[in-house]
């Protein structure tokens, strides 16, 4: 009886030690609304590109009918970007002030993209791309998020590969 006490106990220590939850969002940084409102709002700049992602085995998926996004950097997109990408750490919801300033557009089915108009200035460039692969348990999700950091000047056209 002793013997399966301990087989148990150490069962039980194994199976509850796996049981790590994720940490906590990381709070945000108060939204710079003075920094927002000195960015350019017009702009002649041109991005365009391809979003894709090869596989293991050589295939390319593209980012068929995926949304592109340029977000301006700013000490608020900035924070975003170290916690999301350098760190992999989560962080709380953004403030919705933030999306008057992100611009969007949608990937072709071969995952081209195209924005003009854009105002002069660093952004992040990102995008997604996800498929399903098969498994032993069945599909499951494969891909993820892309992103560049890019500088745009009035009258420059910018073509940027969002790969991996």
């Amino acid at each position: 009886m002793k013997r399966f006490a301990l087989t148990a106990g150490v069962f039980a220590v194994a199976v509850l030690g796996g049981c790590v939850s994720p940490p906590p969002p990381q709070p945000r940084i108060a939204f710079p609304v003075a920094e927002y409102q000195s960015l350019p709002k017009a702009g002649t700049g041109i991005v365009e590109g391809q979003v894709f992602m090869r596989t293991i085995g050589g295939d390319v998926k593209y980012g068929a009918g995926s949304e592109v996004t340029l977000n301006p950097m700013t000490s608020y997109s900035q924070q975003w970007y170290r916690y999301t990408y350098e760190l992999r750490q989560p962080l709380q919801p953004g403030d919705p002030r933030q999306e008057a300033y992100v611009i969007r557009t949608q990937a072709d089915g071969n995952g081209n993209f195209r924005f003009t108009d854009v105002p002069p200035g660093q952004y992040y460039l990102t995008s997604r791309v996800t498929w399903q692969a098969p498994t032993q348990y069945g599909l499951t999700p494969q891909g993820g998020w892309l992103t560049n950091r890019i500088t745009v000047k009035d009258g420059q056209s910018i073509r940027s590969m969002l790969t991996q």
